[in-house]
């Protein structure tokens, strides 16, 4: 209803009708953007691509391949990606999700990008997450809990994403994969499950990855040292990630809607 704009009292007569909402109806309650006759249907969507394809910017941009995720399952449902790791605890009905920060320095500029492709660490991190939290959803139905943590250089993250930001007007994939974490984000919002996060120390929660503190329903952060371990303090890092590009489907920050009726605050 919010995404849409659907009237909430025509969204639950939707929901109970049996038969659907057809044709024009459909249209007027907003349901759909468009009604096409049959006869029409295949003429309309070639126009439509063809005008969506006009407004492209980057006409000549050459695209790259998105290789498959190397994914692997374990016996009890435990997953591991190159930079995501899920550990499920049935028992506990729990499910922990880390996050690894970049190994690697930044792309030295916007041809280094384009030659790392789909295995540059913010496009390849987006991928793997989504594919993680699809899985979730899906098919572990009994898990009720979701925690994030995160590892790593939070100023590797903030210079990796920085690049995006200096280019997304003027490069065709800087622009994608920012757009890309904006979808990811979102769909950890709408995922009805109890959401934790922990700022432990060593973990690297900076700019796009501290959205999701602020997406989860909780967040626990340690404080000081503790004996025997050598790791950064834990700390959050705001970029400029968390202040509008990755709105929430209400139109808001996370941030805004966080410290919503206290904007002076944010």
């Amino acid at each position: 209803t919010d995404k849409r704009k659907v009237r909430r009292d025509l969204a639950d007569v939707f929901c109970s009708v049996e038969e659907g909402v057809k044709g024009k109806r459909a249209q007027e309650w907003r349901l759909v953007d468009e009604v096409v006759a049959n006869s029409k249907f295949e003429e309309t969507v070639s126009a439509r691509a063809a005008e969506f394809a006009a407004r492209h910017k980057d006409k000549d941009a050459k695209g790259i391949e998105l290789k498959p995720l190397q994914r692997s399952i374990a016996e009890d449902g435990s997953l591991t990606y190159s930079l995501v790791e899920v550990q499920v605890e049935r028992d506990k009905r729990l499910a922990t999700v880390t996050l690894n920060g970049p190994q690697d320095a930044a792309p030295a500029g916007i041809a280094d990008l384009h030659r790392q492709g789909s295995q540059t660490w913010m496009l390849r991190l987006a991928r793997e997450l989504d594919d993680a939290i699809l899985q979730l959803r899906l098919n572990e139905l009994e898990l009720g809990v979701v925690v994030f943590r995160s590892q790593g250089s939070p100023e590797q993250v903030a210079a990796h994403e920085a690049l995006l930001f200096a280019n997304r007007e003027t490069d065709w994939l800087s622009r994608e994969i920012l757009l890309y974490w904006k979808r990811v984000l979102k769909r950890i919002d709408l995922t009805s499950r109890s959401l934790v996060a922990l700022v432990e120390n060593g973990s690297c929660f900076a700019g796009v990855l501290a959205e999701i503190l602020f997406a989860v329903d909780r967040s626990y952060m340690m404080e000081g040292d503790f004996e025997g371990d050598n790791r950064p303090v834990a700390s959050i890092t705001l970029t400029q990630a968390n202040f509008g590009p990755f709105p929430m489907s209400n139109g808001l920050t996370r941030l805004q809607t966080r410290f919503l009726g206290e904007p002076e605050k944010v």
